[in-house]
């Protein structure tokens, strides 16, 4: 499925045609972006050492298309690791072991052939869990041609223990052997003892011992041809012989054949296991071949989920985007693993992470910046992210993060001397930039540390100029670090290329190593030796040498540097304010669409209500007209039409006017309601969003956006009309939280006619007013009727919190028409 290599899987000509293989990094790319030690590091998931050996061993894929199979291998199997682990730990090498099986050096022993039975094993649970699941192409074609062994699996586990030992029932004839064996030594046990006991003062020791594969007796050194038999050793001590008397003699020679015949029984076993594992060998390879790629892909979530990693985009374009991306050798959640691979666990501190871009428009980068403020970081950061991903890893970056597919990858980092070639520093960094100038391309990321320095500055700043100016021409991506102004300042010019700078905090001079896109930085060189210590004297005169150019410069970057961090905050906080005016709006817009369902279903509600008050009143029409006929045919005429109107809209809603709500801001002093509770009072202290009120006689805080001004509760009971007497039983209309509440509340509530529903709701009205009006005791009125309505009324009163009591009216209140209600204190 892929065409991955490893520089240390060949050297020179491997396929011996005369050409040598394309590799998209040199070995000397690889050692400056320490991609072997992340590879160790990242081997140290793997539960296998096939496992390990895929990891160790990968390379950037050379066709997008195979990279894309890996990176939905990886997603699939993501699928299945919620069940439990796809591979198991495996602490043997599985790979010596197939290298053992085809070349019979050395032979293969029958735990040997246990462990090969783990692989047939765990390759038979992958494969039955990749069967089982749906929409996984990748895996599918990664299981297919893979055999299932389960035949040959029973075989072993049948003939062999977890020791590797044969089982006594691994053949009819094993197990005959082994009957004939007890019962061999079983008599010969009952004729030495007979021996022991008619030999007693001859013997040195009453056991029998086994002594070459033979049972014999310990007899005294002075016994010795006091009896026939044969000597078979002196003892350590010199003191008995072993001694086999004649009379078993033919007995051990049964013995001593019986188990002979055993061992060639077990190695018949063994021998037939390692034949028929031998011609399973290619469906072994497959089988570990599987494995293998599954436990790279199992390996790979085990790393993501410790350090949060996650597939990056991959784009055929100059895209290139880091978001929050972490070093995996400095980022502190590994340190166990770099402890494990490397012996030593390295930063374990917080790292700050990096963001970076290059797009088609700026394809270059310039990082300048203060020494050991992180450029080379960066720079490593980028190149071996980049590696990792087309590797079909994940990597330590946030959501967005975007990688493009590249065919080359060169990095310069780092001293280039190399004594034993008899090249210089210089002379070496010269000849990595040669790389990079060969392999400038479309599809090519050059990563250059330190670009100019190490000869005189300003041949190495034309030298600088002139490379980046081809990359550019070539279209190459390219992030190069330098502490030569002139090459800042020939970007800052140059189509296709920008600068960016490492963060340092003006006032102490402290590197944040933040990289922000921007003007150049500088430096800081005495700075940074001021911060370790070194001798003022010696820095004071090197800061007098400067000149006042430099030192203009220095200022300048300096207040160009406060200037980029004011930028920032201010960014940051319009960003903030954009957040918040973004949550409002949701707010806002998901409060209109409550408001418009709220509506929609009061209209309903109306509709209804209103329709049934029509068919209830239509009915008591009838009803009232033949009661009416039936008065008049009686002779009672007086009194009837205001008696039948009495009746017929008895029940007939009343609108509770609203009080008269004041236009204006609210102000100390001045009457103010509550938008969403509803009550009203008087506001006395207003201090920022922080308001004070007097609400009957008791203080109340909220913020200063929750009230509007208000006419006033007294003024509104007094201009609003009385209510209808209680004794008609009409029914008040609930009003909504946002009404205000009267400044008085009736010391009862008429429910009679109403339907359950709309009286238990018209109920907790009622009970939230008295209870703001801190009443102790009401009276709700429901009638005798069915009865209905009045164990609804009582069962949700017994419900409700604030209710201490509640009992049947007396004779004077209604009897059990109404239900007294005493309110907790």
């Amino acid at each position: 499925m892929t065409s991955q290599f490893h520089f240390d899987d060949f050297s020179g000509d491997p396929r011996g045609d005369g050409e040598v293989p394309f590799a998209a990094a040199s070995e000397a790319t690889l050692l400056a972006l320490e991609v072997p030690s992340f590879l160790a590091v990242f081997s140290q998931f793997a539960a296998t050492d096939l496992g390990r050996a895929r990891a160790l061993g990968l390379v950037p894929f050379d066709d997008l298309e195979a990279l894309g199979g890996q990176r939905a291998v990886f997603e699939e199997v993501g699928r299945l690791l919620p069940e439990g682990p796809l591979v198991p730990l495996v602490d043997v090498p599985i790979r010596e072991l197939l290298d053992r099986l085809t070349t019979g050096r050395p032979p293969l022993l029958g735990v040997d052939l246990v462990r090969l039975g783990d692989l047939m094993r765990a390759s038979r649970s992958a494969l039955a869990r990749i069967r089982g699941l749906e929409n996984s192409p990748a895996l599918h074609a990664l299981a297919q041609g893979v055999t299932d062994l389960s035949p040959l699996l029973q075989r072993i586990d049948k003939a062999l223990d977890r020791r590797g030992e044969v089982r006594e029932d691994a053949s009819p004839k094993l197990v005959a052997l082994r009957q004939q064996i007890r019962r061999v030594r079983d008599q010969l046990y009952r004729e030495l003892s007979t021996f022991v006991g008619e030999h007693r003062d001859d013997l040195s020791e009453e056991t029998i011992p086994m002594r070459g594969g033979r049972l014999v007796l310990m007899l005294n050194s002075g016994s010795r041809g006091r009896t026939s038999g044969l000597v078979h050793g002196r003892s350590a001590t010199g003191r008995s012989f072993y001694f086999e008397p004649l009379g078993v003699v033919e007995s051990n020679n049964e013995l001593q054949s019986s188990v002979e015949d055993e061992e060639a029984e077990k190695r018949r076993i063994v021998n037939e296991l390692l034949a028929a594992v031998r011609k399973e060998l290619p469906a072994l390879e497959a089988s570990a071949q599987l494995v293998g790629e599954l436990d790279l892909a199992q390996a790979a979530h085990r790393f993501a989920d410790i350090a949060n990693a996650r597939l990056p985009e991959i784009s055929n374009t100059s895209d290139f985007r880091l978001l929050a991306a972490r070093h995996p050798l400095l980022d502190p959640r590994l340190a166990d693993a770099r402890r494990e691979a490397l012996g030593q666990a390295g930063h374990e501190g917080n790292i700050v992470p990096l963001d970076l871009a290059l797009s088609p428009a700026q394809r270059i980068l310039i990082v300048t910046g203060p020494n050991a403020g992180g450029k080379t970081v960066a720079l490593k950061t980028a190149g071996l992210l980049s590696y990792v991903a087309l590797c079909g890893l994940p990597i330590p970056a946030a959501a967005g993060s975007r990688v493009p597919f590249l065919e080359k990858l060169v990095a310069s980092v780092g001293d280039e001397q190399d004594l034993l070639a008899d090249r210089s520093t210089f002379s070496g960094r010269l000849l990595r930039l040669r790389e990079a100038w060969d392999a400038a391309g479309p599809a090519t990321l050059l990563l250059l540390d330190e670009l100019g320095s190490g000869t005189d500055p300003a041949e190495g700043a034309a030298l600088s100029i002139a490379l980046v100016e081809e990359l550019a021409r070539r279209g190459s991506l390219a992030i190069v670090t330098t502490h030569l102004a002139q090459l800042a300042a020939a970007a800052l010019e140059m189509d296709g290329a920008s600068c960016a700078a490492m963060e340092f905090e003006p006032k102490s001079g402290q590197p944040t190593f933040r990289l922000l896109p921007g003007p150049p930085g500088g430096s800081e060189a005495i700075a940074l030796a001021r911060r370790l210590g070194l001798p003022s004297e010696w820095l004071d005169r090197a800061e007098s040498r400067l000149g006042t150019e430099h030192r203009d410069l220095r200022r300048l970057l300096g207040e160009l540097e406060r200037t980029r961090g004011d930028l920032a905050e201010a960014h940051a906080r319009l960003e903030m304010e954009a957040q918040d005016a973004e949550t409002l709006r949701r707010r806002l817009a998901a409060e209109l669409v409550a408001a418009q369902e709220e509506r929609k279903q009061v209209g309903k509600k109306l509709q209804r209500e209103l329709e049934e008050f029509r068919q209830e009143t239509a009915r008591k029409l009838r009803t009232e007209v033949e009661r009416l006929r039936e008065r008049f045919e009686q002779g009672k005429r007086r009194g009837l039409e205001a008696e039948a109107v009495e009746r017929l809209f008895e029940e007939a809603p009343v609108l509770v006017p609203v009080a008269e709500v004041a236009s204006g801001p609210i102000s100390v002093g001045g009457a103010v309601r509550h938008r969403s509770l509803g009550w009203e009072g008087v506001l006395e202290r207003l201090e920022g969003d922080r308001a004070e009120v007097l609400v009957r006689g008791k203080r109340v805080r909220c913020r200063a956006e929750e009230l509007l001004a208000s006419t006033g509760g007294e003024k509104s009971e007094k201009s609003a009309p009385e209510r209808a007497p209680s004794s008609t039983s009409r029914r008040t209309v609930a009003r909504s939280p946002d009404e205000p509440e009267e400044a008085e509340v009736p010391p009862e509530v008429h429910l009679i006619g109403q339907r359950v529903e709309p009286a238990l709701e018209m109920l907790d009205v009622y009970l939230d007013q008295a209870l703001r009006a801190s009443k102790k005791e009401v009276r709700v009125v429901h009638g005798h009727g069915s009865g209905k309505l009045r164990d609804a009324v009582r069962q949700h009163l017994r419900g409700h919190r604030a209710i201490a009591s509640m009992r049947a009216g007396a004779p004077n209140e209604g009897g059990n028409g109404a239900t007294v209600v005493v309110f907790r204190e």
